[in-house]
C-alpha cells in the first residue's frame, strides 16, 4: 500500500491504483510532471510547478491550486530512498448533475532507482512527431507514443528509444531529453524539433554554460 493525493484527499492504495495513473495508458486532457524526491524533498519544484501551469493555459485547463506542501507530504508518506514523484492534473467531463469541466489532481510518489549499467543500448524509432517549438513547454498525458516506443525498445533487447520526428532528426528519447558531446562542444536537439523543454535539459545546459562550454 503506498499514499497519494487525490482532489483534496490523501488516500492508501495499491500499486494497481498508481499504475492506472501512468501516463500513456491514462486517458485524459492534462498534463504531468515527473519529480526527483530525495530527503523528503522534490529538486528544482518551482520550475516543474511553472513547467505544469504553462502546460494547462495552453491546453485551456483551469489552473488548480497546488502546495507544495502536498508533494512534499506524499514524498515522506512513502518512505522511498529515492523516488520519482508524479503530479498529474487533467479535465474530465462533467458528471449528472454537474455544470462545468471537473479539473482533478493527484500526486504520487514512486520508487526510483537511476541506470547503474556504463553501457546503455539504444535504438532509433521513427514517429510521425512534428517539428515544431509548440511541444515545448506542454508535457501532456497524451502521451502514448512515449510509452509505445520505450516498449517496443525494451522488447527488442535495448534500454531505451531515441526518437526521430517527421524530418528525420532526434529530437529526444521515450523517456528523457538528450545530449551528446563531440570536440568539447555539448548538442543537444533545439525545441523546434519538438523536444519537451525538460527541466533537467534547462539546469544542464545553465550549469554547462556557466562553465563556459559550448552548448549546441
Amino acid at each position: 500500500m503506498m499514499t497519494i493525493y487525490l482532489d483534496g484527499k490523501f488516500l492508501k492504495v495499491n500499486a494497481q491504483i498508481v499504475e492506472a495513473f501512468t501516463p500513456g495508458s491514462f486517458k485524459a486532457k492534462g498534463v504531468f510532471e515527473t519529480m526527483l524526491g530525495t530527503d523528503g524533498m522534490v529538486l528544482d519544484l518551482d520550475l516543474h510547478l511553472k513547467r505544469l501551469r504553462q502546460g494547462l493555459k495552453a491546453l485551456e485547463i483551469k489552473l488548480p491550486t497546488i502546495a507544495p506542501s502536498v508533494l512534499k507530504k506524499v514524498l515522506r508518506s512513502n518512505h522511498h530512498t529515492s523516488t520519482r514523484v508524479r503530479l498529474m492534473v487533467w479535465q474530465s467531463t462533467p458528471e449528472a448533475g454537474q455544470a462545468a469541466l471537473q479539473v482533478h489532481v493527484m500526486a504520487a510518489a514512486l520508487p526510483y532507482q537511476a541506470p547503474k549499467e556504463c553501457v546503455y543500448r539504444v535504438c532509433l524509432v521513427k514517429t510521425d512527431r512534428a517539428a515544431s517549438a509548440r511541444f515545448a513547454n506542454v508535457k501532456s498525458l497524451d502521451y502514448g507514443l512515449f510509452a509505445k516506443c520505450y516498449e517496443m525498445a525494451r522488447n527488442q533487447g535495448f534500454d531505451e528509444a531515441l526518437l526521430l520526428n517527421r524530418r528525420g532528426h532526434i529530437f529526444e528519447a521515450s523517456r528523457a531529453n538528450i545530449f551528446w558531446i563531440k570536440d568539447s562542444v555539448l548538442y543537444t536537439p533545439p525545441l523546434r524539433s519538438g523536444c519537451l523543454n525538460g527541466i533537467t535539459r534547462q539546469q544542464i545546459i545553465k550549469h554547462a554554460k556557466r562553465l563556459r562550454t559550448t552548448v549546441k
